[in-house]
């Protein structure tokens, strides 16, 4: 993910929690397994590389990855490990700049020699470090990167615990058709594979069940200006209009349809999660309706455990899923060496493939042959200056 105007969040703790908060809040069954796996897999403790912007811009969600993760080695720690062992969050800042992220990660497996790795907010970035990790067959995770790509490429390594981008417009697409009255819509994408692959895929969705593309328009990432494409949307009269970007960028296109007086209905996707749009563009993000991945709602005991947990480390409550995404993906590592009871990459890549209802933080998860996550996609609306969910898939 990009950058974002908000301060970064803060430093993160060094408390670990008690165990009896694991044994609420964490997986069943991650702890202490036969000792002799320790002497199998060598070393004494485990070690996750862990790849995100942690400052500039992007620090905002990375910061958030990294609390997550954390939280989560500090609970399975508190509990004795795994297979005998301690894991050990081995972070990197890749400032959200491709050759950094090529440069810390080739670091994270050349010199730090790391058992499983983690990242990163941005899917360009993701797919060319899991070009390294793929070479050692290293254990992979992409908790936050939703590119297709990610998971169609023939990595065996690599496990996505979040939709990709054809789940989120796929549920998006079956919300507006069949719950709204928006049946014209226009599109605005970043230029990027990311805005591309969302614009193509909602054409293509939207229209082969009966809705209407009238235009498809394209910004730059970085741009702050968007008057000319809003006014060619402007031309198309269009019921509704659909950001296919991320929040920095989105928000300044939500808030100048806003003064050119465009009040058409506001649809975007999981880059509107959280307070971010809120704080961004305020009143003109009101009603805006996205997808969106995990909300801390009232109700649900795993996300309430999680959250608790959250807020007694770092000082403040979750705000979006960059924090669950990444506890979840260290979670799920973890139970990948349980069962295997090794760190040999072979042999939890074998394991992970078999992962079945693991229970989450973001729901149930279950991989398919190519590493992907069934996650379901919620549907949030931007509610009088807060988040609401308005659809939950059970």
């Amino acid at each position: 993910m990009r950058k974002n105007v908000n301060k970064i969040m803060g430093v993160i703790g060094a408390s670990v929690l008690s165990l009896s908060l694991l044994a609420g809040c964490g997986a069943k069954g991650v702890g202490q397994a036969d000792s002799s796996s320790a002497e199998e897999s060598g070393g004494s403790e485990i070690k996750i590389g862990f790849v995100a912007a942690l400052s500039g811009g992007g620090a905002l969600y990375g910061k958030q990855m990294q609390q997550g993760a954390q939280l989560a080695v500090d609970e399975i720690n508190a509990a004795g490990g795994v297979i005998g062992k301690k894991l050990k969050l081995v972070a990197q800042d890749d400032q959200a700049n491709p050759s950094e992220s090529v440069k810390v990660t080739q670091r994270l497996v050349t010199e730090e020699k790391i058992d499983a790795w983690m990242g990163t907010l941005k899917s360009s970035d993701t797919l060319t470090d899991l070009g390294i990790t793929s070479k050692q067959n290293i254990p992979s995770f992409v908790p936050i990167a939703v590119a297709d790509k990610i998971t169609t490429s023939g990595f065996q390594n690599v496990y996505r615990n979040v939709a990709d981008n054809t789940m989120q417009v796929q549920e998006l697409v079956n919300y507006i058709l069949n719950s709204r009255p928006d049946k014209k819509v226009a599109l605005i994408s970043e230029n990027s594979d990311y805005g591309r692959g969302l614009a193509e895929t909602f054409a293509k969705e939207f229209e082969s069940k009966g809705g209407q593309v009238l235009t498809s328009e394209f910004y730059n990432v970085g741009q702050k200006e968007f008057t000319d494409q809003l006014t060619k949307i402007k031309k198309t009269k269009p019921d509704a209009i659909v950001i296919g970007g991320l929040v920095a960028e989105g928000a300044l296109i939500s808030k100048q349809a806003q003064d050119l007086g465009l009040k058409y209905q506001l649809y975007s996707y999981g880059g509107f999660m959280g307070s971010a749009p809120i704080d961004l563009a305020g009143s003109a993000v009101n009603g805006l309706i996205h997808t969106e991945y995990f909300t801390p709602v009232e109700g649900d005991k795993k996300i309430e455990q999680f959250v608790d947990a959250y807020s007694k480390q770092y000082g403040q409550k979750p705000d979006s899923y960059y924090s669950a995404a990444t506890y979840d993906a260290v979670y799920l590592y973890a139970e990948g060496v349980k069962m295997a009871n090794t760190t040999e990459p072979g042999k939890v890549n074998e394991a992970l493939h078999t992962v079945k209802d693991f229970q989450g933080v973001m729901g149930k998860i279950t991989f398919d042959q190519n590493g992907q996550a069934d996650n379901k996609v919620w549907i949030g609306q931007i509610q009088d200056g807060k988040q609401v969910v308005i659809h939950r898939p059970q």
